[in-house]
């Protein structure tokens, strides 16, 4: 299949997130026919932008849209021609389940899941998918607030207070001063491990960190960006240490409960609940219990997308943090950009095209979650393996919105 370029944004980059060792399970079925059933959408103005085998019957697809205020222009006109580009890039290259949602100014304005035959599970739009390092979205949100709270400080050495209530040895003295912001930032120096974490074998997550302080750091904390699942394990160390509850029920009780986002749960590599979407999984692994804050909520495409919305000051939506807060998690955090495309802040990956938010993936998952310079909040996430690249997933969500705005439909596939 060609490549196809969008207008003026990004269609690929490097893919970054909780990228599984493991084997992944690859699909190839053919895809279903869609079926779109939408309602009338209407909401306030937004502006325009140039962004740029047929399967038996038995497969599923679910679409659905909420009314708004009355319009000037309508942001999302021709929903079903967004749901079947997402679809093109997904299911007709060749996964199984996906699932997307789109909020605007506080609402949800769209919704759409679709399964192939080939689904264990055939999916609709309440259906909990995992999120991988989208997760990491969530554990940051906690620590601000908690930041907001005094109970935690930015710039105050964390790592070794976290080493020595939880019975953690650090042998290089220098990781016992790292940062809440270095943690976040992934500018902590501590290596990625991802051996531990995704190869065959039986670490839990107490000894995922016993095997990561045990070793010296790979750069002096403060220096360096280098992207690590560790550094949010022990944030979510660090929101257990001060509030005294697990970490769980921290980000329900100081996020998720405030913003109404009742879909999130934590799972372990085998734990799917009869409303969740069925991953495939290979053999021996344990990456999600030790995974925990940096990547093993599950959740709906709506509740993904209203989390993010939830760090737009300008959005009318619940806040729990500060603007102050907000902004300041947009912020470049890092030494030097992290590439010529993205940056990252304190828990989200900054877009020179515009974009902010994360992605994420794990075996037979990708997620991916972006507030569009359009003020659009777009959430898609993937049970299976296409597109290759979980941020080509941006370049599927441009399609998208441009198809829809345009009432011209994507024809041609962002990759292999």
């Amino acid at each position: 299949m060609t490549r196809r370029r969008t207008f003026g944004l990004l269609v690929s980059f490097l893919t970054i997130g909780a990228c599984s060792g493991a084997r992944e399970i690859r699909d190839s079925s053919s895809t279903v026919d869609v079926a779109i059933t939408t309602e009338t959408l209407t909401t306030a103005a937004i502006p325009t932008t140039t962004l740029p085998e047929t399967v038996p019957s038995t497969s599923t697809v679910v679409s659905t849209t909420t009314t708004t205020s009355a319009p000037a222009q309508e942001p999302l006109p021709n929903t079903e021609l967004f749901d079947a580009a997402i679809k093109l890039h997904t299911l007709d290259a060749g996964s199984r389940d996906v699932s997307a949602a789109v909020v605007f100014q506080g609402q949800v304005l769209h919704t759409f899941a679709a399964s192939t035959v080939k689904s264990s599970r055939p999916v609709n739009v309440e259906t909990n998918f995992r999120i991988a390092s989208v997760s990491k979205i969530l554990t940051a949100e906690t620590v601000l607030k908690l930041v907001e709270q005094d109970l935690l400080q930015l710039d105050e050495p964390i790592v070794g207070l976290i080493a020595d209530s939880f019975g953690l040895t650090v042998a290089d003295e220098r990781a016992r001063n790292i940062t809440i912001r270095q943690l976040l930032s992934h500018t902590s120096g501590i290596s990625n491990f991802l051996k531990i974490f995704f190869d065959a074998g039986s670490y839990d997550q107490m000894g995922m960190l016993r095997g990561a302080l045990s070793v010296q750091l790979d750069s002096e904390p403060g220096s360096t960006f280098k992207y690590g699942n560790v550094n949010y394990v022990l944030l979510g160390k660090a929101i257990e240490l001060v509030t005294g509850l697990s970490y769980q029920d921290a980000t329900k009780d100081l996020v998720l409960t405030p913003l109404g986002l009742d879909s999130f749960r934590l799972v372990g590599t085998y734990d799917f609940g009869p409303n969740d979407a069925m991953h495939a999984v290979s053999g021996n692994r344990t990456y999600m219990e030790q995974l925990g804050p940096a990547g093993a909520w599950v959740a709906t495409a709506a509740d993904v997308a209203k989390l993010l919305d939830s760090l737009d000051p300008q959005s009318p939506s619940v806040h729990v943090i500060s603007s102050e807060s907000m902004d300041l998690i947009k912020l470049p955090a890092t030494p030097k950009g992290v590439t010529p495309l993205w940056d990252y802040g304190l828990g989200l990956r900054l877009f020179v095209s515009g974009e902010w938010g994360h992605s994420g993936s794990i075996e037979n998952v990708h997620a991916i979650v972006v507030h569009r310079p359009d003020g659009l909040v777009v959430s898609v996430l993937v049970n299976g393996t296409k597109p290759k690249e979980t941020d080509d997933l941006i370049g599927a969500i441009n399609d998208a919105v441009l198809a829809a705005r345009t009432g011209v439909a994507a024809t041609t596939t962002i990759a292999p």
